[in-house]
């Protein structure tokens, strides 16, 4: 399927770089380029489509989450993923609760950037690893713990839950679960509804977190 994907971000480096990532991920994808946030607003407003924007938080005019608070006010519910020099768990947490489908650090790897760009295409929230340890300190129900010692895990859950837990905190989407443990894609996803109803979670994000205060 053809994407039409935005990158906004005031270094023509990151534009060159990002490019190929996005092309490598989704083949044939017509990718742009804004340096600003007016400049993004306006091509959303006036495009037909867009599948997927990459937007920078350290933008000329507007630091830090006012970056995407910003553009979510001014061009609507379109797709916003995060791409940051910053990953503190702060950071991270108010990008994810203003509504970006991803959080992707300027210091991955290529490799690792198409990895967290997959993630997002199957419907996964990418959240750097080590932001991960810091948003463990909230549990999904929104409340915090005044310690830091580790969440027991729930007896409930089966080796073979555990093993599915595990993939879905790296980010591996059903069907890759599916083949590296052979068993059916829908088994994979039956493991899913019974591990968020265990958890008490409603998607990979909070399962993510969860699965980080049990150190799994």
């Amino acid at each position: 399927m053809h994407r039409a994907v935005l990158i906004v971000d005031d270094h023509p480096v990151i534009h060159e770089v990002l490019r190929e990532i996005v092309r490598a991920v989704y083949a044939g994808a017509t990718v742009y380029s804004e340096t600003d946030l007016p400049g993004a607003v306006r091509w959303v407003r006036a495009a037909r489509r867009v599948d997927l924007v990459l937007l920078d938080l350290g933008l000329p005019g507007c630091a830090g989450i006012e970056a995407l608070t910003r553009f979510r006010g001014s061009a609507g519910e379109v797709p916003v993923a995060i791409i940051s020099a910053c990953t503190d768990a702060p950071t991270v947490r108010a990008a994810l609760n203003a509504g970006a489908i991803g959080y992707l650090p300027k210091t991955l790897s290529a490799k690792a950037m198409v990895a967290a760009l997959r993630v997002i295409t199957f419907g996964g929230i990418y959240i750097p690893p080590e932001a991960l340890s810091g948003l463990a300190c909230e549990i999904p129900d929104g409340s915090t713990r005044g310690d830091d010692r580790p969440a027991a895990r729930p007896t409930s859950l089966t080796e073979r839950q555990v093993e599915v837990l595990r993939l879905l905190v790296q980010g591996v989407p059903n069907r890759g679960i599916a083949r590296q443990l052979g068993i059916a894609e829908n088994t994979v996803k039956q493991h899913v509804h019974t591990v968020y109803q265990i958890l008490h979670v409603a998607n990979r994000t909070e399962a993510a977190i969860a699965a980080t205060r049990m150190h799994i």
